[in-house]
């Protein structure tokens, strides 16, 4: 029987043995970032509506897209992150240089890896003149401010405004005219004075910017061609009558209006023809298009003339001047408002009246035509919006008071200043809701459009 027991016995202690080894766990192939966050240079946070995070997964590498403000310094931000993993390379905490896609690699505890690329882009930016010679600019997306009166102290000097100018960019340079004479030029991102040139009087208009050449009329009754990089005149042309028409650069020609419709060779300012409107101040811009130069007058009238020569291709009467309204063309039609009048919409072609919508408002500003809508301010306060090919009303909103000022789309947003009401809003083109707004101060004109320059 012993050696029985003893087996047995041994059998016993083997299994015993066996059982009380303990099985090692499976190592974790969990790899994930679930939050994500960014500080900016100086170490201060971004608040909740100025920072989006937004994940996007896709096959074997996901993204991280955060949006901040316009024209953060995306050179030194520091992320902060949560995990699940064993650990991520770069860590959280790393200050980094994000003005290109940066790579998270995250590790699980198996040794797999998930790769994240998160991608910083900056909101865009709006900017915009006011009559009491401030200027601003504003995120596009959330309204906040970016900066403002870069140029206040100037204004003691020079007393003037911006109302009667849309801002532009070219080659990284935002310039806009102040009716005190002074065409400035801003740097976008801090509102720095990187140029400014002084004509002999005011100007009341929008300057048209083409090969390096800056062209604009003046309250001095004369037209300027000035070089954009050293600011020499090239060449000025007497009118014999202010100036404020904004000009159109089109095949070497400049297009403008006074008492008569000019159009100079844009070399040298020699007069290739002139057409005579009617003895009053044109604030309207010409518009050239396939040929043709569209232009408004004091005599109720919209002119068609070849661009070429300056003949009449075709007249088209209104209900009162169309001195301040510049035409819109799209899809074949003419859009082009009367002062204390109505809204119009004539055949390019033709001249033929397709509809007239809006009796009585008193249009100034240009119309803009976004998705099948016509978009115009005027004097009874509303801003319209109304169906292109009929003119039937699609909503409106009373008490803002542009006051000339027009609307512009970027990104899907409609933008507009309101100087009357003190505000400037975005808002959703479909049906005029207020997306956000912001207060101008005691400013009751705008400039005639906001400038949108996209973000990075």
């Amino acid at each position: 029987m012993k050696p029985l027991f003893y087996a047995l016995s041994a059998c016993l202690c083997l299994s015993l043995s066996f059982s009380c080894k303990k099985t090692a766990s499976p190592l974790s192939p969990d790899k994930e970032i679930d939050s994500f966050s960014v500080k900016k240079a100086d170490g201060s946070s971004f608040t909740v509506s100025d920072m989006q995070v937004v994940l996007v997964s896709g096959p074997g590498m996901d993204s991280i897209i955060v949006t901040i403000p316009a024209y953060t310094d995306k050179t030194k931000l520091t992320p902060f992150f949560a995990y699940k993993g064993k650990s991520v390379s770069p860590a959280s905490g790393t200050t980094l240089d994000f003005s290109s896609p940066v790579v998270y690699t995250v590790t699980a505890e198996d040794g797999s890896l998930l790769k994240y690329t998160v991608v910083v882009k900056c909101r865009g930016a709006v900017f915009f003149g006011t009559n009491e010679n401030r200027f601003f600019a504003l995120d596009a997306g959330t309204g906040s401010l970016v900066w403002k009166d870069s140029v206040a102290g100037m204004f003691e000097t020079y007393p003037g405004g911006f109302q009667y100018n849309t801002p532009q960019l070219v080659n990284g340079i935002i310039y806009a005219a102040n009716t005190s004479g002074i065409i400035f030029g801003f740097d976008p991102a801090a509102g720095t004075v990187k140029s400014q040139f002084r004509p002999g009087g005011p100007v009341a208009t929008t300057p048209a910017i083409a090969n390096g050449t800056l062209f604009f009329g003046s309250d001095d009754h004369n037209f300027y061609a000035v070089d954009l990089a050293t600011g020499s005149t090239k060449w000025s042309v007497p009118t014999g009558w202010p100036t404020d028409s904004p000009p159109t650069v089109s095949d070497g020609i400049v297009y403008f209006g006074a008492d008569y419709m000019y159009a100079l060779d844009a070399a040298t300012g020699a007069v290739k023809w002139k057409f005579f409107l009617n003895p009053a101040t044109i604030m309207a811009a010409p518009l050239v298009d396939n040929g043709v130069v569209y232009i408004g007058s004091e005599n109720d009238s919209l002119y068609a003339l070849d661009a070429a020569t300056g003949g009449v291709k075709w007249r088209a009467r209104a209900d009162n001047t169309l001195a301040q309204s510049t035409p819109t063309i799209s899809n074949g039609s003419i859009y082009v408002g009367a002062e204390s009048g109505s809204l119009f919409a004539f055949d390019a072609a033709t001249g033929t009246q397709q509809w007239k919508a809006l009796p009585g408002a008193s249009v100034y500003d240009q119309p803009l035509v976004y998705n099948n809508t016509v978009y115009v301010t005027a004097d009874d306060g509303n801003l319209y919006a109304v169906n292109a090919q009929t003119g039937a009303g699609v909503w409106n909103i009373p008490q803002m008071y542009a006051n000339g000022s027009g609307a512009m789309v970027a990104n899907g947003v409609l933008y507009v200043g309101t100087g009357g009401s003190r505000y400037f809003y975005a808002l959703d083109p479909a049906n005029g809701h207020v997306l956000w707004q912001f207060n101008t101060g005691n400013a009751i004109v705008l400039s005639r459009r906001a400038l949108f320059i996209p973000g990075n």
